[in-house]
């Protein structure tokens, strides 16, 4: 077990109760985690490698891991980019003042972020500066997070309707048609499972599933948030939450099987997980 952050004196109304059967042999990977303090790192799992990431907010890393897109606050306006992950050299710069979230094509050649006050979703090809844009309603705010579908055919992503005062799950085709509202609630942070058939988001302090078409909504993970999948799905990735107060908080990294056993681990403590891509 790992720890870099003394462990917290916290008045807890959590009861926690920790399994460690699932062992770091099986979740491959690197992630990026953030602490108390929000300080931002970059984790390699088996090589027990750490990095920090001084002055930058890591958003989204690329499917391969390669890339990953970040905000970089050293200066006085804030600078949207993806960078190497290695080197965090900058690679393409993102002209855009409010990114809601962003997130990458299924392989990794452009990515799409939402616009928080522009309502709208833009697809950047990495290659070539081509954007597309996607008009969504308007009197609404889109920061609560967008995934790419695994067929690359679809976005979900969450908004916030300012005349009905609460969150959607949305979906719209990659070319801006045929959007729908899943549902409604307290959401954050959708995941697009790797075969496509279920959708993954927060609850207020829980993990649900929901189908694509908006059937069978169901809590999967309590108290928990910023879900993520492993490669073929058998394994989700979140930030475990143990302990909260008014002055001070408890969370972990875990990683757990959605089926068959239910193995859980400790990835690390004391930090929340921000993104995780499962590739060595």
């Amino acid at each position: 077990m790992k720890k870099f952050i003394p462990i917290l004196l916290l008045v807890s109304f959590f009861s926690c109760k920790r399994n460690d059967e699932l062992p770091l042999s099986e979740v491959p990977g690197r992630i990026i985690m953030q602490d108390k303090y929000s300080r931002n790192y970059h984790y390699i799992i088996q090589n027990d490698y750490i990095k920090a990431l001084p002055n930058l907010n890591p958003i989204r890393l690329s499917h391969d891991g390669s890339k990953l897109a970040l905000m970089d606050y050293s200066t006085v306006q804030s600078k949207y980019s993806i960078v190497n992950t290695y080197t965090l050299t900058e690679i393409v710069k993102l002209n855009n003042n409010e990114i809601g979230d962003i997130c990458w094509s299924p392989d990794d050649t452009e990515v799409a972020y939402l616009e928080v006050y522009d309502s709208s979703i833009v697809r950047l090809n990495l290659a070539t500066l081509q954007t597309q844009i996607i008009h969504l309603p308007g009197e609404t705010v889109y920061n609560g997070g967008i995934d790419w579908s695994p067929d690359g055919n679809s976005f979900v992503f969450i908004g916030y309707d300012l005349v009905g005062n609460s969150s959607h799950v949305y979906t719209i085709g990659a070319d801006g048609s045929n959007l729908k509202i899943l549902n409604a609630g307290i959401f954050n942070k959708p995941r697009w499972s790797p075969d496509g058939k279920t959708i993954a988001f927060e609850n207020i302090l829980d993990i649900y599933f929901i189908n694509p078409d908006g059937t069978n909504m169901r809590k999967t993970i309590e108290r928990a948030e910023n879900p993520c999948w492993s490669r073929d799905g058998s394994i989700m990735m979140f930030t475990y939450i143990e302990a909260l107060g008014w002055a001070s908080s408890k969370i972990d990294i875990r990683a757990r099987e959605i089926d068959g056993d239910q193995r859980e681990g400790v990835i690390y403590e004391d930090v929340g997980l921000i993104d995780w891509c499962p590739v060595n």
